[in-house]
C-alpha cells in the first residue's frame, strides 16, 4: 500500500463517485484499482462517517 500512496487518480475517483454516489467509497474503489492486493482491507477500521466528519 505504501508504494501507492501518491497514485491518486482524481478523474477515476470522480467517475466512481458518479456511479456509486458515495465520495469515500469512490476513493476506496480507486485506491483498490491501483493496489489490488490491499483491496480487501482498505476500508477496514474506518466508517465513511468517521472519514467524512473528522477531516
Amino acid at each position: 500500500m505504501e508504494s501507492h500512496l501518491e497514485d491518486i487518480d482524481f478523474g477515476m475517483a470522480a467517475e466512481e463517485e458518479r456511479k456509486l454516489r458515495h465520495d469515500v467509497m469512490a476513493h476506496v474503489h480507486t485506491f483498490a484499482h491501483y493496489c489490488p492486493t490491499a483491496a480487501p482491507i482498505i476500508h477496514l477500521g474506518a466508517t465513511s462517517c468517521y472519514v467524512g466528519d473528522n477531516t
